[in-house]
């Protein structure tokens, strides 16, 4: 079996170290991306509760005859 010469082991290293150094500088920004979309899906759930209640409370509001002080505004 031949010999590796010590100057291919040494590139190899190096190759595999910058391999591994973009390896982890890609799954931090991959974790800061994941982290921010998270966010986004969190706004956005509560931006989709708040409008559900705002629906419910007109469907309510809306759904029942208006009170005497409505209909006197409406005729003025």
């Amino acid at each position: 079996m031949p010999r590796t010469p010590a100057g291919s082991l040494l590139d190899k290293q190096q190759t595999l170290v910058a391999a591994r150094q973009e390896t982890e500088a890609e799954i931090a920004r991959l974790t800061r991306e994941e982290e921010y979309l998270t966010q986004q899906v969190r706004e956005a759930s509560e931006q989709v509760r708040y409008y559900q209640g705002l629906l419910a409370s007109h469907r309510k509001e809306w759904g029942k005859a208006p009170a005497l002080a409505e209909l006197v505004r409406r005729l003025d």
